[in-house]
């Protein structure tokens, strides 16, 4: 009887802290690591981390999302650096590193979203 006290007192313990976790998450949710204005456009890409350990950029006009968020992918240091911001054309792309990661997105300023493609030819 002493050991099944034991053991649901662990599992209330247990229960206890995932649901905090569960909580916080709800409540902190992802916080910015990166703000880039977007050449030639109003529009600023924001590199947000959250509490799975994944890096997602979204686009924002004027301080208002314009886009879903795309992922970019898991995080090492939370502490996304800005390499590159390139554009060919109405595409820029964005590169980011974190310790050694490399991420890439690309946005078309015409269409004000982000891109994979673009007239059929993959953006890098």
């Amino acid at each position: 009887m002493n050991s099944t006290k034991k053991i649901s007192a662990l599992l209330v313990l247990a229960l206890c802290m995932a649901s905090a976790f569960l909580l916080a998450g709800c409540i902190l949710g992802r916080w910015k690591v990166s703000r880039v204005p977007i050449p030639g456009s109003p529009m600023t890409a924001v590199v947000t981390a959250d509490l799975s350990g994944c890096y997602s950029v979204q686009l924002f006009e004027h301080g208002h999302p314009i886009s879903d968020l795309q992922l970019l992918g898991p995080f090492v240091s939370e502490h996304c650096s800005l390499t590159q911001v390139s554009r060919t054309s109405n595409i820029v792309t964005i590169d980011w590193t974190d310790e050694g990661n490399h991420y890439q997105t690309a946005v078309d300023v015409a269409a004000r979203r982000f891109v994979i493609h673009s007239n059929g030819v993959p953006v890098p």
